[in-house]
């Protein structure tokens, strides 16, 4: 069971809204609207309806600073065409923060009620983008409920590369630190700082880092409670084993795998699933270094407006 609730930006500020919503700036200039899902809690997210079918939705990855502003510059290419939507996944921007179980079934169950109630409640199948390791939650989404889209567009997504690297016993320590509140408070400071952040974004850029992603990380990775989440993905809690077998190689729905070179993620394996699952495709987007929505957005946008995935080929 869900609620769900759209205003216009200044009606979001007054509203009765949860603690995320009323610290944090908009990170998209949209409608804003806030859902309530059982089980998951509250999920912040943005709207253009003045486009036509199919909505699109778009899905932000997972890191220390995540919010929908990745997803920006695919939702302002698509406003006004398309009916386009961003969310907020638990634990990150507008929704709901805190100290619980993050794992990879609360995000797409968040995902899946996120398509029934807001997106397309009148069941028409949409087209969904998420990056990187968001990606294996929309294919977890799409294994079990593949009537829900249309097509899927899967940037950098993990999953396709070697097993987490550094062994059991370098994950064990970390592990432990990372269950210690005052360490995991002091590493996730270090690193949601300015430097931290302008570090690693560095690495995913081709071109200049974009300064506006620089300046919401800083501020929604202050938010009270922001370090939980991405305290679970450096734990590796977030990751599904065998990604390629479990999640990737089941679906029944077009896929595209948009890719090229990224820090931190490898697609060794993405050629072997190309050739077990007919649906999925390979595309270069070329170059680029994870974040193509930023570096190469025309053809980006041009690959998710294809009327299907079509055949990539792996140089």
């Amino acid at each position: 069971m869900s609620t769900r609730t759209a205003t216009s930006l200044g009606e979001l500020e007054t509203s009765a809204a949860s603690d995320p919503e009323r610290e944090l700036p908009p990170a998209i200039h949209a409608e804003a609207g806030h859902l309530e899902v059982r089980g998951v809690g509250g999920i912040g997210y943005y709207r253009d309806v003045a486009g036509g079918n199919p909505a699109l939705v778009l899905i932000h990855s997972i890191n220390a600073a995540a919010s929908a502003y990745e997803m920006r510059p695919l939702f302002e290419a698509f406003r006004g065409r398309r009916r386009v939507f961003a969310l907020d996944l638990p634990g990150f921007g507008r929704s709901q923060r805190g100290d619980r179980e993050y794992r990879p079934g609360l995000y797409a169950d968040a995902i899946e009620r996120f398509i029934v109630d807001v997106a397309s409640p009148q069941g028409d199948p949409i087209d969904a983008v998420a990056l990187s390791l968001s990606s294996e939650f929309l294919a977890r989404v799409a294994v079990r409920a593949p009537e829900l889209f249309r097509s899927l567009t899967l940037i950098s997504p993990t999953g396709l590369g070697p097993a987490r690297p550094g062994g059991r016993l370098v994950h064990g320590a970390l592990d432990k630190a990372l269950g210690v509140g005052a360490l995991s408070s002091g590493l996730f400071r270090l690193l949601r700082s300015e430097a931290s952040i302008r570090h690693y974004l560095k690495k995913s850029f081709v071109g200049s880092i974009d300064e506006g992603l620089v300046r919401y990380a800083m501020k929604t990775s202050a938010v009270p409670g922001a370090r939980f989440a991405p305290v679970a993905f450096l734990r590796g809690a977030l990751f599904t084993p065998d990604a390629l077998r479990s999640l990737y190689e089941p679906l029944k729905v077009p896929t595209r795998v948009v890719f090229d070179q990224d820090p931190y993620t490898r697609f060794d394996k993405l050629e072997e699933l190309t050739r077990s699952n007919p649906r999925v495709s390979a595309h270069r987007v070329a170059p680029s270094l994870g974040l193509p929505q930023f570096d190469r957005t025309g053809e980006l946008v041009s690959l998710i407006e294809q009327q299907g995935p079509g055949a990539g080929a792996i140089p």
